[in-house]
């Protein structure tokens, strides 16, 4: 029998029963009398073990109420053996348990409901938190998925869902008839498609949003984990279906005892305007992220303009010549011309963060040249680009420390921060590999982690291990020795937070990178992150595909995603966001505008084809100039909020009231003093309209 429980004082949750105390899920659940699902589809939970324990059934022995309104739900895991198990030999052929006897076995779980009552951003909210354990003497699991769907009022049409992700649309305006996912697809026409998959279930605070937010008439579903850790997700709604899929898989090291990180599923009361929809958004994803950055000691660093560059080459022989500027030079030499070129270039057109290409060592610079001959016929058939990391400091082939330090020098002389890539993977030929094969991620195959590449390509490290000091250490002295402002940290998602390591526990790597990263902002003062996902440590830098409806190949900075034209649509959602894109069949002046949008929401564009061939660096004046505007305000830009009828953006910061002003639309003109930034000077505004396209202080 069904039975329905009240959490707390506000919500309302059904309890599912079948026939001989079978679990069946969760059903409907209500808050302040509001819907938040169609119980049409329970809520459910799915476990097993990597020898091939699968738990398809669930009992309930038990519902008991706690002090505080909240309420246990005793389980019993009624699991049967299957022969399959999870892991697989060399050639990704699943293994097989062998058992005298398959009889049934039953271990103790529980699933825990507490009422929540809170308010954030300035509003109430009511609902409750969700966690789940499971307890056995004699089997271990290593992840949990709970599959439910969430829809304000029973059904997604006519609801906005917010899911700033590197590879789904920002923006979804809930429609039966449309579809929505989080899943990386190797090309938008393969949904649906299992093979179309790059990676499905996304880590959150990854590929995909760390919480989520829902909003209808009736008022606004946030659900989030205040510690959140290693979560993979699908948030799916297929064409054709009225529900909103949240897929939740958690992982975690290998144990007979676990308790979940508690997800918290709230709701505040009352209809948002369209700009307070994107508003609420902003201060939620402030909210949610803070509690992770809190937890390790991260500040956030918010979006600067940066700039591509790009170099002509040649090879000859063992060396390898860029030209840049009208001068070509060897690679140990690049650093030194990119400081008398490239930096002073960057200077005028506002750029203050700038990455060069890579400078660490890899298999580029210390077997780029080894050829087959060289090694013989058992000798090595793999050599990797400069992903193929052996160690993250500046190698010998591009001039060294001192190489580097000659031009961090000049761009802190020139007011830029000068930064390097990095990455949570590194070569298989990498010599830490020799020295410690421990510090290597081991998949479900028994061989090295290649995050989607094979393992003779890239191996992911496990951060759990000594390798964390290791680099450590060589930061430490770039830093020291070299100047270091800014670390960009490519593949985050899938080859640093999707791995399990099948040699040790099937830990993740997810706490041990945030603990790093807090470590090396500390510690060694490099201040400021960005990274090829969505997280909540650091901005996003990610590609692009502008592909106006009929590019659907595969293209080099994303396979089919991320489409730039949803981000066009919603420009508010770009907060924290910085778009590399090639885009197409747009004019100029096109350009411009979403350029400006974007910096004015609080991100912005690297457009790949605007630089000049001559020297590498230059883009056109008009982008030099929005860069230099937002150079010339970036200070005051702190607090966001998005204007009524989304006719611009006003920013305000804490310490002196000033408040910065984009417009989309002409506006009122402020009481009081009021000057506009040009891109090269200060003028004051008079009359009574604020013409559109302008940046304001007042």
């Amino acid at each position: 029998m069904n039975k329905k429980i009240k959490v707390g004082r506000h919500a309302v949750v059904e309890i599912l029963c079948g026939k001989g105390r079978r679990f069946l899920g969760l059903g409907g659940v209500m808050i302040d009398g509001v819907a938040m699902r169609s119980a049409s589809r329970p809520i459910k939970i799915n476990l097993d073990t990597p020898e091939g324990i699968l738990y398809p059934e669930l009992s309930l022995e038990g519902v008991a109420r706690g002090k505080d309104g909240g309420w246990r739900l005793a389980l019993k895991a009624h699991g049967v053996a299957g022969a399959r198990c999870e892991h697989a030999d060399d050639y990704d052929q699943n293994l097989v348990a062998l058992r005298d006897r398959d009889e049934a076995v039953v271990d103790d779980c529980a699933l825990m409901l507490a009422p929540v009552e809170e308010v954030i951003a300035g509003r109430a909210w009511h609902g409750f938190s969700m966690t789940f354990s499971f307890k056995s003497a004699k089997r271990k699991i290593h992840r949990v998925q709970i599959h439910s769907t969430w829809e304000i009022g029973g059904r997604i049409a006519g609801n906005t869902v917010y899911s700033q992700g590197q590879c789904n649309r920002p923006v979804y305006r809930g429609k039966k008839s449309t579809m929505f996912t989080t899943a990386c697809l190797k090309r938008l026409d393969l949904y649906g498609k299992l093979h179309g998959n790059s990676f499905q279930l996304g880590p959150r605070g990854g590929l995909i949003q760390g919480f989520d937010v829902q909003a209808a008439a009736s008022g606004t579903l946030f659900q989030y984990w205040p510690r959140l850790d290693s979560v993979s997700s699908l948030v799916e709604s297929m064409a054709g279906s009225d529900l909103l899929h949240v897929v939740d898989e958690y992982r975690f090291a290998l144990s007979g005892s676990v308790t979940l990180p508690e997800k918290r599923i709230v709701f505040s009361a009352g209809g948002l305007a369209e700009h307070e929809g994107f508003n609420l958004w902003k201060d939620l994803k402030d909210y949610a992220y803070g509690l992770s950055c809190a937890r390790f000691g991260i500040a956030p660093t918010r979006v600067r303009p940066e700039a591509f560059h790009d170099y002509a080459t040649r090879a000859e022989g063992d060396a390898l010549w860029y030209r840049i500027g009208g001068t070509e030079v060897r690679s140990h030499d690049v650093p030194y011309l990119i400081a008398e070129k490239v930096l002073p270039v960057l200077a005028r057109q506002g750029v203050k963060r700038f990455m060069p290409q890579v400078k660490g060592a890899s298999d580029v610079t210390e077997l780029g040249f080894r050829r087959k001959i060289d090694g013989g016929i058992q000798g090595d058939l793999h050599c990797a680009s400069v992903c193929a990391t052996h160690r993250f400091f500046p190698s010998a082939f591009w001039g060294g420390i001192a190489a580097w330090k000659a031009m961090a020098d000049r761009a802190h002389d020139l007011g830029i921060e000068i930064g390097t890539w990095l990455a949570p993977h590194f070569s298989p030929r990498a010599p830490i590999f020799e020295e410690h094969p421990e510090y290597r991620m081991i998949s479900v195959t028994g061989m090295p982690a290649g995050g989607g590449y094979t393992p003779q390509t890239l191996v992911v490290g496990d951060w759990n291990t000594g390798l964390a000091d290791w680099v450590f250490e060589d930061l430490r002295r770039w830093k020291a020795e070299g100047g270091l402002d800014y670390i960009f940290t490519d593949s985050l998602s899938n080859m640093g937070l999707v791995q399990c390591n099948y040699a040790d526990a099937m830990r993740t790597n997810f706490a041990a990178l945030g603990k790093f990263y807090g470590r090396v902002q500390r510690e060694l003062g490099i201040r400021s992150f960005s990274c090829e996902c969505v997280s909540p440590w650091m901005y996003s830098r990610f590609g692009m595909a502008d592909l106006r409806g009929d590019l659907m190949e595969q293209v080099r900075s994303v396979a089919g995603q991320n489409d730039f034209a949803w981000w066009v649509d919603d420009p508010e959602m770009m907060e924290g966001v910085m778009a590399a894109c090639d885009p197409r069949k747009r004019t100029d002046a096109e350009k411009e505008r979403l350029l400006f949008m974007a910096l004015a929401c609080g991100g912005s564009i690297m457009y790949q084809d605007l630089l000049d061939p001559k020297d590498g660096c230059s883009v056109p004046e008009w982008n030099a100039r929005l860069y230099r505007v937002h150079g010339e305000v970036y200070e005051g830009m702190e607090a966001r909020a998005v204007l009524p009828g989304r006719k611009g953006v006003r920013w305000t910061n804490g310490r002196d009231g000033t408040a910065v002003l984009w417009t989309f639309a002409p506006m009122a003109r402020p009481a009081g003093r009021v000057a506009s930034f040009d891109g090269d000077a200060w003028n004051d505004v008079t009359g009574d309209t604020l013409p559109a396209w302008g940046v304001y202080k007042f």
